[in-house]
């Protein structure tokens, strides 16, 4: 990472316009890689604990992103923020990592991410932090460049958050920056979904999809291609797709449906087969 490392002052033609507007810009940034100016910037950042849920979700809206030039905004730290990271790299999209440490090798945090970063910087993206080169991370550090995810950032998607995490602080920075702040739904017995939960109370975009986070973008989307999807679903199973809004086991989802028992197993079991929804550990999520 120490190779090919430039810093840009707030006054060069070549900072962030949009980290520019913000309250309390950061005065320059260090940037390893190629910093993306131009398309559509979306911040993801979630518990560092995330489940198999969490990851499945991201990597589908990330997967969903490909064809409508997004950048991937996010903070590098294990759990979501890495899973959003290695999503779009695998999907061949420009990846943003913001740093709460400096840049060495040495300092870099955290420590098992130092690989992810070098990959980022050579496949079209940039590791950028506001601290000095060997600046050890501390406390204060994250909740610091948050507000740079946030403000590099037209919408900020949270993914699976516990009440107390650095990615509702994200949240309220996207907020007083006048960003839009998404978030996924997750089960109300889940301790992880507690925080992403109650920024949907509280009015954040609920996003199941990636066509969700297109229509936040006002992208269009191709209708008639969704449609042919499940143009060919039984009542039975638009009754399962209909109560099926958050992650569920078979018995609940038998419960919401109200479909015989005898049958809904294999309901279930052949929407399973045909990739209209997905089994991840006990639950079921639609695809």
């Amino acid at each position: 990472m120490s190779q090919d490392i430039k810093t840009i002052s707030i006054s060069d033609n070549g900072f962030p316009a949009r980290l520019r507007e913000i309250p309390i810009p950061p005065q320059k940034i260090s940037v390893c890689g190629k910093l993306p100016t131009e398309g559509n910037f979306l911040g993801i950042v979630g518990t560092r604990r995330c489940t198999a849920y969490g990851e499945e979700i991201v990597r589908k809206i990330v997967a969903g992103l490909v064809p409508h030039n997004f950048i991937i905004v996010s903070g590098l730290a294990v759990g979501i923020d890495t899973i959003a990271h290695k999503a779009a790299l695998e999907n061949n999209i420009p990846t943003i990592a913001v740093l709460g440490s400096g840049l060495s090798p040495n300092v870099l945090y955290p420590k098992q991410n130092v690989r992810l970063a070098n990959e980022i910087a050579s496949r079209g993206g940039a590791v950028i932090s506001e601290h000095e080169f060997e600046t050890i991370a501390t406390t204060w550090s994250f909740p610091q460049r948050n507000r740079i995810i946030s403000g590099l950032s037209s919408a900020v998607l949270v993914v699976e958050a516990p009440q107390k995490s650095g990615a509702l602080n994200t949240a309220k920075f996207a907020l007083d920056q006048n960003r839009d702040v998404c978030a996924v739904p997750g089960s109300i017995f889940a301790p992880n979904s507690t925080g992403s939960n109650k920024l949907i109370k509280q009015g954040a975009h609920l996003i199941e999809s990636a066509e969700d986070i297109l229509r936040l973008y006002n992208i269009e989307i191709d209708e008639a291609q969704n449609a042919t999807l499940f143009d060919d679903i039984s009542p039975e199973e638009k009754n399962i797709l209909s109560v099926l809004t958050e992650p569920m086991d078979v018995d609940m989802l038998i419960r919401k449906s109200k479909i015989p028992t005898s049958s809904a197993h294999a309901i279930i079991g052949l929407m399973e087969i045909r990739g209209i929804i997905k089994r991840i550990g006990s639950d079921y999520i639609k695809m």
